[in-house]
């Protein structure tokens, strides 16, 4: 019966896995209220308002399945909480792969995980939210499974192959998890080097063999299809592995965790003071823990913690090995979160002989750790409040838009668009908040085609705000037409000539081709 089911689920349930799972859902909703319970549309949002989700040319084959149960509109409130829910199982599942056994500790991982920047750019993509969320909550999955070893191994790599078919830069979640998980192994688990080393290798060939099921699947789909991956952010040489330049790859992973944590770039502030000062007490306290309990002793073993530290900042850019000139924004950064749960960790591990030096560690845990997470929800909040500027500043340029091509002469005779550039201050597609919020600029929504996806934001606002339905003039005919001595001679937005009429063609000249 469906009642004793639940009772024994509800018994097999720690306490603090609810505690992580409710401390999940209730800073989710602090963080991301603003965003599911109002309408805050990016240049993305507005042409996939209503899409099949059908990105097989970028690899993401699984996405349109995962996508489809919460419907294929962007629903902000439905597809948030979704989000939330699903980012919080994820959360749970960390619990799970560290043994957490107390519920602060438990608390901190969940609000962590959940109000983390990549989750807020997550949801500045809202119609695929739901997807991205079940990909982050099966990769964690797929970690739990490695470190439980024998056949935890094959499910994990069905796993991997899920979750990179949903987006593919989750495999970073796995990575890190499972790099930490060792680390905590070594350092206060005592194991042995060479049970460290025989789990490594099989938990490596367990995520070999899901990248190689996840490319097998996607050529399959794709011969099926006769479909072909776009060069977008380099995917169809990222998968062919034809782009591989090892010192490029160095420098991107580099910057990038430079830029994720430590960007000076607008002066001090509280987030990166934060995360000074978490990695300098995370550092001394596991080089203390060591010296103190002589784990250097055993020379192996620290040459194994450190080289796996060292592959930590490796892991987290995983995806630079494959393609040094990917541009790795904020969107793609969620293995960056697990930097914060070694520090988190510190509540319940290493504790000293001296109950107070204990107490001490804890209160200090406990405190940087609240104030990292009140910071984040914070940039949520924040974040949201500029993406609703750029919404209603974008609209009202788009009523003006509206009321030109009604007011220009032949224009009730055309069926097709031609947008030449783009606005003035429409091409940043993060804001900065420290680190960068992906999806949220500071300029307009409303910005240039993009033939590598077939995007035109524009012509998606006129149609589904203005009722003008237009046929997109693209490719090498959007070039022979720009080349007309009457587009030529045009003015740029907002001047009286940007838009026209040729041929049956609205034709609205918002910039310079090819400036944004």
């Amino acid at each position: 019966m469906p009642e004793r089911a639940l009772k024994k689920l509800n018994a097999y349930i720690l306490p603090e896995w609810k505690v992580c799972f409710f401390a999940a859902l209730v800073v989710g909703i602090l963080s991301h209220l603003y965003k599911i319970t109002n309408w805050l549309p990016n240049w993305d949002s507005l042409v996939f308002r209503y899409d099949s989700q059908n990105m097989i040319g970028l690899g993401r084959w699984f996405l349109p399945v995962v996508c489809s149960f919460s419907s294929f509109y962007d629903l902000p409130f439905l597809n948030g909480i979704v989000a939330i829910l699903f980012h919080a199982l994820g959360a749970v599942c960390i619990c799970r792969i560290l043994n957490v056994r107390k519920k602060i500790t438990a608390f901190l991982i969940g609000a962590v995980i959940v109000s983390f920047p990549a989750v807020t750019s997550v949801m500045m993509y809202n119609y695929v939210a739901d997807g991205y969320s079940i990909a982050f909550f099966l990769s964690t999955l797929a970690a739990l499974h490695m470190t439980k070893g024998k056949t935890g191994y094959i499910i994990s790599a069905v796993l991997i192959a899920l979750s990179a078919g949903i987006y593919q830069a989750y495999i970073t979640v796995t990575i890190m998890l499972v790099l930490f998980w060792l680390i905590d192994e070594i350092i206060y688990n005592h194991e042995a080097f060479g049970n460290v080393l025989k789990k490594s290798l099989c938990m490596l060939l367990s995520g070999i063999s899901g990248m190689v099921l996840y490319g097998i699947i996607l050529k399959v789909i794709l011969g099926v299809s006769s479909a072909e991956l776009l060069d977008y952010q380099g995917i169809n040489s990222t998968v062919s592995l034809a782009n591989i330049d090892l010192p490029g790859s160095l420098y991107a992973v580099k910057e990038t965790f430079v830029n994720c944590f430590f960007d000076l770039s607008e002066g001090v502030n509280v987030y990166v003071v934060l995360n000074v000062f978490i990695l300098l007490f995370t550092l001394s306290h596991y080089v203390k823990y060591i010296v103190r309990n002589e784990i250097y002793r055993k020379t192996i073993n620290v040459f194994a913690v450190a080289l796996l530290a060292v592959a930590l900042i490796f892991g987290a850019g995983a995806l630079a090995f494959a393609n040094p000139e990917i541009d790795y924004h904020n969107l793609m950064l969620m293995g960056y979160s697990v930097f914060y749960i070694f520090f988190i960790i510190l509540y319940e591990r290493g504790n000293d002989t001296n109950e107070r030096h204990t107490c001490i560690k804890c209160w200090i845990v406990l405190i940087a750790s609240a104030a990292i997470i009140t910071n984040q929800v914070v940039i949520s909040n924040v974040s949201y409040h500029k993406a609703q500027i750029a919404y209603e500043k974008s609209y009202g340029v788009l009523m003006r838009i509206a009321d030109r091509i009604e007011k220009t002469p032949g224009a009730e005779n055309c069926d097709r668009l031609l947008v030449i550039g783009a606005l003035e201050n429409s091409e940043r597609y993060s804001v900065n908040l420290s680190p960068d919020i992906t999806g949220i600029t500071d300029g307009y929504i409303i910005r240039a085609d993009d033939e590598t996806v077939g995007q035109s934001v524009l012509s998606s606002a006129l149609r589904d705000y203005c009722e003008m339905d237009y046929e997109i003039v693209s490719g090498e005919e959007k070039k022979m037409l720009a080349q007309n001595e009457k587009i030529e001679a045009m003015g740029e937005w907002p001047a009286k000539d940007c838009v026209v009429a040729v041929d049956g063609t609205i034709v609205i000249k918002l910039g310079t081709e090819g400036e944004c």
